[in-house]
């Protein structure tokens, strides 16, 4: 990518993180770059086509990330760390996830890669998840419920991708990434086996320790 236009993209993303999608001109995103704004306009004469290319390299960086979770599977690791990426993704872009309707609306071109990006994410938490029945850390899913670890998919993806954004709108201040995953720990707590609850203690106070680091 030319350096100019990803100075811009990158510019934007923090003036929309900061001030909100709806907020933010193209002046005040040529400012921040320390461009012209015909400049500025050179490389993106519409709104449109910085959305665009917004989303496109949120699209490259969440594969990115993703790509991590194919390794995380093939050694065996804990579900908590496939929340925990998108925990991290969201922060990066926490502007999308306060404005996700709004932005689909007005670029519905859009949709077709977010449901993609839905299905995949849903589709490597549900594999970890059945990879934990097998390990000894979930228990079996209970024969008179089933479909019940498919919803409890749809639980943590929500809790996940949208942890930062309702905290904010709820205004509360507890929206650390540990937060975040100790309110997926508690989604997935019921199930575990007590082999399960052993792992996921020790694995929160490594994840904390981490992030203190």
């Amino acid at each position: 990518m030319n350096k100019t236009k990803k100075k811009i993209i990158l510019a934007a993303i923090k003036l929309y993180n900061k001030f909100g999608f709806a907020n933010v001109l193209n002046q005040d995103i040529a400012k921040s770059a320390s461009i012209s704004l015909s400049n500025f306009n050179y490389y993106f004469s519409t709104k449109q086509e910085l959305v665009f290319s917004v989303c496109e390299y949120m699209v490259i960086d969440l594969k990115r990330r993703m790509s991590e979770t194919s390794v995380l599977i093939n050694k065996g690791r804990m579900a908590l760390d496939i929340p925990k990426i998108y925990l991290e993704f969201e922060y990066d872009f926490k502007f999308f996830y306060l404005d996700t309707y709004n932005i689909l609306q007005s670029y519905p071109v859009l949709k077709e890669e977010m449901y993609k990006q839905i299905n995949e994410s849903m589709q490597i938490i549900k594999n970890l998840n059945y990879l934990s029945v097998g390990m000894g850390y979930f228990k079996p899913e209970p024969e008179d419920f089933p479909g019940l670890y498919d919803k409890l998919v749809e639980q943590i993806w929500v809790n996940s991708h949208f942890w930062f954004a309702q905290n904010i709108i709820r205004g509360s201040k507890n929206d650390s990434i540990v937060e975040g995953l100790q309110n997926s720990y508690a989604l997935i707590f019921p199930h575990l086996t007590e082999k399960g609850k052993m792992r996921y203690k020790e694995y929160m106070i490594k994840i904390k320790a981490e992030i203190s680091n």
